[in-house]
């Protein structure tokens, strides 16, 4: 049986919204009932988050109290794509919002003490912030970690804040690359797979992948074919994922469910749901090839 936060959407208010890009902004969530079950949410975890007359989606969880966020309360990172997403944007600090979860297999436990590179591109910061946050607070001393992340435009970067504090962390390297720099872009440019070279230098244990659907598999191939085991590359997947319990069917992919056995897998369980990474229309495809 499932619990009720899993079921019944628990009323939750806006008390802060935090612009991100032009189309992306940070919403923190307020519960009129503290339920200890979202305090305890692991890193990759997502939340389903409902508006009356628009449905509900599903969000990774951008801000966890394990990895130094507020307690009581819900941080997630939307793009504006649809119709929920454009409702919640137009919602005012102290709208009322429904949340079920957390729901969902986030990232492995036990290795925050590894040397570890997270690649992201474009909004895939996002469920990728939760787990760096919390391995910044549970490694062991000097343990070194490499944030390697992409977007197309300067304007496109999201968790800027977040950004510049990692790059100020010891043992911690802050990579950033644009694919159109503007004539203020002072740092990296070109695709993410122009710089991955560097990022992996040295080689590190552990990685973890999110972006683009075209970009997931052919990164996490080449992290494999530069020594990293397919059991330490893991892939945050974010299919549409419309129940959470793995009832509806709707994010099932080979024998999988993502809301229930995701939406993090290692590469080594891609391996045999070969689909799951299957996107060749992807236009972020191209480069990584």
């Amino acid at each position: 049986m499932h619990p009720l936060h899993h079921l019944i959407p628990q009323p939750a208010h806006l008390v802060r919204i935090e612009p991100e890009s032009d189309d992306t902004r940070t919403f923190v969530l307020e519960l009129e009932a503290h339920r200890a079950a979202f305090d305890a949410a692991a890193p990759g975890q997502f939340v389903m988050l409902s508006i009356p007359g628009h449905g509900d989606a599903a969000f990774t969880l951008s801000s966890i109290p394990r990895g130094g966020g507020p307690v009581g309360r819900i941080v997630v990172t939307v793009r504006r794509v649809g119709e929920l997403t454009s409702a919640l944007f137009e919602r005012p600090i102290g709208a009322r919002v429904g949340v079920r979860g957390p729901f969902g297999r986030g990232f492995p436990e036990g290795v925050a003490h590894l040397p570890t590179l997270y690649v992201a591109g474009g909004c895939g910061l996002a469920p990728l912030k939760a787990v760096i946050d919390t391995q910044v607070r549970e490694r062991a001393a000097e343990s070194p970690i490499t944030i390697l992340y992409a977007t197309r435009h300067p304007g496109d970067r999201i968790h800027r804040t977040a950004l510049a504090a990692w790059a100020r962390e010891p043992s911690m390297r802050v990579l950033e690359v644009i694919e159109h720099p503007t004539s203020g872009w002072r740092g990296r440019t070109g695709t993410l797979v122009d710089h991955l070279d560097e990022a992996l230098d040295p080689l590190p244990a552990v990685a973890a992948v999110c972006g683009p659907p075209g970009m997931l598999g052919p990164v996490a191939q080449r992290l494999r074919r530069r020594g990293i085991s397919a059991d330490c590359i893991f892939v945050a997947l974010e299919r549409q994922m419309k129940c959470g319990t793995g009832e509806c069917g709707h994010c099932y992919v080979g024998s999988k469910y993502a809301c229930t056995d995701g939406p993090v897998f290692s590469l080594a369980e891609l391996d045999r749901i070969p689909e799951a990474l299957d996107d060749p229309a992807e236009s972020w495809a191209a480069p990584y090839r």
